[in-house]
């Protein structure tokens, strides 16, 4: 466990830093702890130029990164990776990351499958180098530092919709088993970071709670409620708010909507990031 963790938003989809600090579609966190000398890059975005801007902009060397984890493998957390020094580093993904993935998007009154998973092979992360650890379990990093591995989907009101895969040549509806959290176990509870939090946030939760046997200080990352309707998003910040957590930090895929009723809900917890600042957490 250790007393003092710092979260830097490397990329999402908005800054409100003026001059060089870039946005883009997307979500990368660089955690660092420490106490532990370890920096872990949580996802690297969609382009991998905003993350390497801003990384040079705010002094960070992404060589000094000892574990990238991808929290799924969607092209707006996973595009930026063979962008990234990721020579000899350990990259954590879930075995389906290399799947062809899809999802029915709007577009001109229709909807249109479009393709959603990475722009990369598991060839070309083996021939740059990257040492892949690949795992439907939770992996522990450090003590007291773990990805949450597969998510247990128990609550219904947290479906996972539009979304499509080619499994073994088979085409059919993908719940998205690769999407997990990372978590890190503090003195006085446990920090989640989620990348899309595709299994649904009371999920994520719960289980992160059943791993460790910790209480959750911190939430801090895409709570996907972009397209949720009021009802899903009520229920939703009235079970996190029996968390009574300290930190609420969403990002990314929450949507303006939900943000918005997290701050009026939860205003004393609730922490406004976007690209180019931290939290340090203590």
């Amino acid at each position: 466990m250790v007393s003092e963790v710092r979260v830097t938003v490397l990329v999402d989809s908005l800054t409100r830093f003026e001059g060089p600090i870039l946005a883009e579609n997307g979500l990368s966190l660089l955690v660092e702890i420490p106490e532990l000398d370890l920096k872990i890059l949580f996802d690297v975005g969609i382009t991998g130029h905003a993350l390497i801007n801003n990384s040079k902009v705010l002094g960070m060397d992404l060589s000094e990164v000892d574990f990238i984890v991808l929290s799924h493998n969607h092209y707006d957390h996973t595009g930026g990776l063979l962008k990234t020094p990721i020579s000899g580093k350990i990259v954590v993904a879930h075995p389906e990351i290399f799947l062809p993935k899809y999802s029915l998007v709007p577009s001109l009154g229709m909807k249109t499958l479009t393709y959603t998973g990475p722009p990369f092979r598991k060839e070309d992360l083996e021939k740059s180098g990257a040492n892949l650890i690949l795992s439907k379990n939770p992996v522990k990093l450090a003590p007291g530092v773990l990805t949450t591995g597969e998510i247990p989907r128990r609550n219904d009101m947290e479906r996972v919709e539009g979304f499509y895969v080619n499994r073994n040549d088979e085409f059919v509806e993908d719940q998205l088993p690769d999407d997990q959290a990372l978590l890190i176990e503090m003195d006085d509870g446990l920090i989640v970071l989620t990348g899309c939090c595709h299994s649904g946030l009371i999920n994520t939760l719960e289980w992160a709670t059943e791993l460790t046997g910790r209480e959750i200080k911190a939430l801090i990352g895409g709570f996907h409620l972009i397209d949720a309707d009021e009802k899903r998003i009520n229920e939703t910040i009235k079970r996190i708010s029996n968390f009574n957590m300290k930190i609420v930090a969403p990002l990314h895929c929450t949507g303006l909507k939900a943000t918005l009723m997290f701050y009026r809900t939860m205003e004393s917890s609730f922490r406004e990031i976007w690209a180019g600042k931290s939290l340090e957490i203590s």
